[in-house]
């Protein structure tokens, strides 16, 4: 298997650490760029050719919604895992429709996180339980 490369966006700093820090202990997974904004991940991304880009949601600036929309514009194929404090389906449900290709809560498992990447990766849809969950429950709610 050949090297994942990751790119990281989220205005906290630890955070990106943490998220570093686990993502690294994975055999063939790199960290090879990190972004504290939407606007300097566009930047970024102009120069650098990630495998997968893990964005927040709630960030100073254009915001992580916003800025999954536009990456999704300029790079259509690019696989973004969001991970976001908000575990509410609205929240999920607009990032997955804006192009979001998994959506994990920060509240999840580390290794939830990992996997994710890998489900992602491999062409799946990776969601958290809690997030699951909540939205079965809205499409229940909804037939």
């Amino acid at each position: 298997m050949s090297e994942v490369r990751i790119v990281l966006v989220d205005d906290h700093a630890v955070v990106r650490a943490g998220y570093r820090r686990f993502l690294e202990q994975e055999p063939g997974y790199s960290v090879i760029g990190e972004a504290a904004s939407g606007e300097e991940a566009y930047a970024l991304l102009q120069g650098l050719v990630p495998d997968i880009v893990l964005l927040d949601l709630s960030m100073p600036g254009r915001g992580g919604l916003s800025s999954l929309r536009r990456f999704k514009l300029r790079w259509p194929l690019l696989p973004i895992l969001v991970l976001s404090m908000h575990d509410n389906s609205a929240f999920a449900t607009q990032a997955l429709r804006a192009g979001a290709n998994g959506y994990v809560t920060k509240g999840s498992d580390p290794q939830l996180m990992v996997d994710a990447v890998r489900a992602v990766l491999g062409g799946e849809v990776a969601l958290s339980p809690d997030i699951r969950q909540r939205l079965a429950r809205v499409a229940a709610d909804i037939r």
